[in-house]
């Protein structure tokens, strides 16, 4: 069997390969932790800095082993890196013949037997976009909503996508891997020697009790600083007006319901959800709102109602009364789990304590649409008892998930604070001493202060003038950035953009295009972007960013800190900032040609007995207190002497 040192040395298979191949020791170093995991059951963490070839040094171990690995990222960019680059490369170099296979989420399949139904309510009047849809289901092989050349409505892909609460199984006439897409995907990961899926997937998967994923004993974790988030959000339940509105949607389909008892559910629904946005802020503490919380009982009683009205009619009810009677009983048990999953949360609402955190959260702010959701306080026992003891080894890697080297954060968010697990900080190959500048400008600003926006607004502009514009300035919340970019945005001499006036996505791609261009962000900006050379060379950021205490998340989380006599601020709120901080810079150094500058204007970075504890985390830039400094830093002059 090959070694790690075989296939990635310096002269190893992956040399021979690739023409200018870099070698690297912290990969080398990395692979070899990641094997050793494999071969003798221990969990692994690694952070790998920003250059380091972290993705390889996890899949050579992992097409090594001969065993079945699942990999999971957080980000669609990294996904397809790996799917159409890094992979294929690996089996290449090592002439494997392990079998690769995505697997998403159901709701990205087509269903044939909803389709079939929506056919047929559709017989005569058709729209454009069902005519697009109906004809490329004729030719999919696969079912998979990417192969579309258009982007169908959400209402519509629901009318058409493999939802689990409308899944007939065998008693569907389109069961089996040959005729249904969903089946034939999961048919296919089964054979698999690596699936790849996103963090959505595998953590829904272990909150459903596994079935969507094939059993797996090893598994990586990529982005791994996001676990947390992502396990609370599979861990989530939720009742707003979009909930509601698909189980009427999915009652309609299915039975010639009461139009009595669907008003009332509806009235409950837009009664219950107004009172959700009669609230200032955009998150808060669903035991604030105590209208909303009287409001649960007429709401529950109209699921009540639709509950007892399916258990009673839904064979004379049926809108395809001639299906077998398996198929209508099938039906009828799924419309149930779906009432009965909107009471559930309703309950959990009404009775959340210590160990459930209920929260009201706006959706979407363009149509003011609120939910309320519930989530266990605290994932760790969780991950510990469903993941880290059923598994072998699973590696969590990033370039940012250790503060200033210890994995204490991490261990604690996973449950893993007293287990063996093998750690590794390996320092990015870049140098970031003459590559990264930290600007702290000298005045020292506080955020805390109502006239910090106005404040902000000629030193940002001072900046990026220092710049030539080439800048994203990252906010943590969204009226500060709107304040501050609209009144600085219009007197700027260079190409401006606020977050919100183009889609994720046309945004960057503007960015990448425009010459000098300024994009005002929030932390959606923060981590999962490339932009790679000069187009991108300074990130401003307002403020540390610190969790808000207020947010009903992390007040549950400090309380159980406090609870297990720990200090909140110093457990969680540094790190959470560092590790953002981290992801931030990591926007600008991307590969060994790259130069960038990072501001942040926070003057307690310097003030406060917890700057230098950060400042000691952030990877190695020079700091600097002067626009000269900057100017000279960034001019094409200095780049050749500087590097």
């Amino acid at each position: 069997m090959l070694t790690i040192d075989e296939v990635l040395g310096r002269h190893g298979r992956m040399a021979g390969a690739l023409a200018g191949y870099e070698y690297r020791p912290a990969q080398i170093a990395m692979g070899k932790l990641v094997n050793r995991g494999f071969l003798e059951h221990v969990h692994v963490m690694v952070e790998a800095g920003t250059g380091t070839g972290k993705s390889y040094g996890y899949l050579v171990p992992a097409l090594l082993s001969g065993q079945r690995i699942v990999i999971s990222t957080a980000t669609l960019a990294l996904q397809e890196q790996l799917l159409t680059k890094d992979i294929p490369l690996a089996l290449a170099v090592l002439d494997s013949p392990a079998r690769v296979v995505q697997l998403k989420g159901r709701s990205n399949y087509l269903c044939r037997d909803k389709l079939e139904q929506l056919r047929s309510r559709l017989v005569l009047a058709q729209s454009d976009a069902d005519r697009r849809l109906f004809g490329w289901a004729d030719r999919t092989a696969t079912g998979d909503r990417a192969e579309l050349d258009f982007v169908p409505s959400e209402p519509l892909w629901r009318e058409v996508d493999a939802d689990a609460d409308d899944c007939l199984m065998d008693a569907c006439e389109f069961f089996g891997p040959e005729r249904c897409h969903m089946m034939h995907a999961r048919e296919a990961a089964r054979h698999a020697d690596i699936v790849v899926v996103n963090h959505a997937l595998f953590f829904s998967d272990l909150a459903v009790g596994g079935g969507i994923i094939p059993p797996y004993a090893y598994a990586v974790l990529d982005e791994a600083h996001q676990i947390e988030d992502w396990a609370t959000a599979a861990f989530t339940s939720s009742i707003s007006r979009a909930s509601i509105g698909r189980l009427q949607a999915k009652l309609a389909r299915a039975y010639l319901v009461d139009e009595l008892l669907s008003a009332a559910l509806a009235q409950a629904s837009n009664e219950f959800c107004t009172a959700l946005g009669r609230r200032n802020g955009a998150r808060y503490a669903f035991a604030e709102n105590g209208p909303a919380l009287e409001l649960l009982e007429p709401l529950q009683r109209a699921l009540y109602r639709l509950e007892n009205w399916v258990a009673e009619k839904w064979a004379v009810a049926s809108r395809v009364p001639q299906a077998p009677e398996e198929a209508l009983k099938r039906r009828r048990d799924l419309i149930l789990r779906s009432i009965v999953a909107q009471t559930q949360t309703i309950e959990r609402l009404r009775l959340s304590g210590e160990e459930w955190i209920s929260w009201v959260e706006r959706t979407d702010e363009r149509r003011d649409l609120w939910a309320a959701h519930c989530a266990p306080a605290s994932v760790s026992g969780l991950l510990r008892e469903l993941l880290f003891e059923k598994t072998r080894s699973i590696v969590m890697t990033s370039a940012t998930i250790s503060t200033g080297g210890d994995f204490a954060y991490l261990r604690r968010q996973v449950g893993l604070e007293t287990s063996a697990v093998d750690e590794l900080v390996l320092e990015s190959p870049f140098d970031f001493q003459n590559q990264a500048m930290l600007y702290l400008p000298p005045e020292r600003l506080n955020p805390k202060r109502t006239d910090f926006a106005t404040q902000a607004v000629p030193v940002i502009a001072r900046i990026l003038d220092a710049t030539g514009g080439r800048a994203f300035v990252l906010f943590t919340s969204l009226s500060m950035m709107q304040a501050v970019g609209s009144m600085l945005g219009p007197a700027l001499p260079f190409p401006v953009r606020i977050q919100g006036d183009l889609p994720k996505g046309a945004l960057l791609r503007w960015f990448r295009d425009e010459e000098a261009a300024v994009l005002f962000a929030t932390s959606s900006f923060w981590e999962g972007v490339d932009v790679i050379g000069s187009a991108l060379s300074c990130v401003i950021i307002d403020r540390l960013p610190f969790p808000p205490p207020d947010d009903p998340i992390i007040a549950a989380r400090s309380r159980l800190l406090v609870a297990d006599g720990r200090d909140p601020f110093a457990s969680l709120m540094i790190p959470a900032a560092i590790t953002k901080l981290k992801q931030g810079l990591g926007r600008l150094i991307r590969s060994a040609s790259d130069r960038g500058l990072m501001c942040i204007l926070d003057g307690r970075l310097e003030s406060m007995w917890y700057g230098q504890r950060i400042l000691e985390a952030l990877p190695p830039a020079r700091r600097v207190h002067s626009l000269t400094d900057v100017r000279d830093f960034l001019t094409d002059k200095n780049v050749a002497s500087a590097l």
